[in-house]
């Protein structure tokens, strides 16, 4: 007894987590069905076909979520969506429909590689570690809670975001290329995205906290290079 109550401050976090992240996690669920539809562009249920023949699937679902940022995203239920913000770009000429795969492809990679329960079980370790520096540090020291539980926290998320980019990346060019389409696709979708940076002066939401664009590139290159 004695042992668990001196622990209930870390326990207690952590099932504060747990309920806070399921809570969040249902409210964008709730959110991308009420603003979303099927994708419904010619060439890219073309790509679509090919992606769930490449895979041996037939559960592959791409929606368009209605809101304006450039953007894709893989829900942790599986969906894959496309924001009207890309898909307007994508209808304006600015992307081709290859560009658009590459983008799916992508996210293809993070649900397939795990990246979301990866994500979830970093947001515990930092929530794991704000609840026992509270607990454990000297009274004098806890003020500093908040930040150390922070920059663990963003170790954590900024390490575990760039192996996830580089990782979905090589999984986009290697199921391109088993799709029959121009995993090069990737390079100037992300040539393209640096100069619609360059006109905004603020981030695509795509891009936010991926890797360096040029390490990116010659990532994507040298795996274009191992599957060629």
């Amino acid at each position: 007894m004695a042992v668990l109550i001196k622990y209930a401050p870390i326990i207690a976090m952590v099932l504060y987590a747990w309920f806070k992240m399921r809570s969040a996690e249902r409210a964008m669920l709730r959110d991308l069905d009420n603003k979303s539809k099927r994708l419904a562009e010619g060439p890219l249920l073309d790509v679509i076909q090919r992606f769930r023949g490449a895979i041996g699937i037939n559960a592959l679902q791409v929606d368009v979520y209605d809101i304006e940022p450039i953007n894709g995203l893989a829900a942790p239920d599986g969906r894959i969506f496309l924001t009207r913000g890309l898909i307007d770009k994508y209808r304006e000429g600015v992307f081709t429909s290859a560009e658009l795969a590459a983008v799916i492809a992508h996210e293809i990679g993070h649900l397939s590689l795990g990246h979301h329960a990866r994500r979830q079980k970093a947001w515990r370790i930092e929530t794991a570690a704000r609840a026992a520096a509270s607990a454990f540090l000297p009274a004098a020291l806890r003020g500093l809670n908040g930040y150390i539980a922070g920059f663990i926290g963003r170790l954590l998320h900024m390490r575990l975001s760039r192996t996830d980019e580089y990782q979905a990346d090589a999984f986009a060019v290697a199921l391109m290329r088993r799709s029959g389409l121009d995993p090069a696709a990737s390079i100037s979708l992300l040539q393209k995205l640096d100069k619609l940076v360059e006109g905004r002066g603020t981030p695509i939401s795509w891009l936010a906290s991926h890797p360096p664009m040029k390490k990116r590139i010659a990532a994507i290159e040298r795996a274009i290079d191992s599957v060629s």
